[in-house]
């Protein structure tokens, strides 16, 4: 695969992982999740193809993953916290 197609590649996996962001902190999981789907596809398309884009897709994929489970327990955690100040 040559330099160009491969930065290409990489870009298109950026700005999906740029969206799914987006969307979820605006609220539109399914829609970000749905990126995220399209990540996976991709992770598994470049398995077999390039080693580089394959690496580059997992880790967008997992900082994804760990960004939405982080807003999902910031909330929480907040809570918590104020409960705890509150005793």
């Amino acid at each position: 695969m040559t330099s160009s197609i491969r930065e290409l590649k990489k870009h298109q996996v950026r700005t999906l992982f740029n969206v799914a962001v987006q969307l979820l902190d605006n609220g539109d999981r399914e829609t970000a999740f749905d990126c995220l789907i399209k990540i996976q596809g991709m992770t598994a398309a470049f398995e077999q193809l390039d080693n580089v884009l394959c690496a580059y897709a997992k880790l967008a994929e997992s900082a994804f993953v760990t960004y939405a489970q982080t807003r999902a327990i910031s909330p929480f955690m907040h809570t918590v916290r104020m409960e705890a100040s509150i005793q």
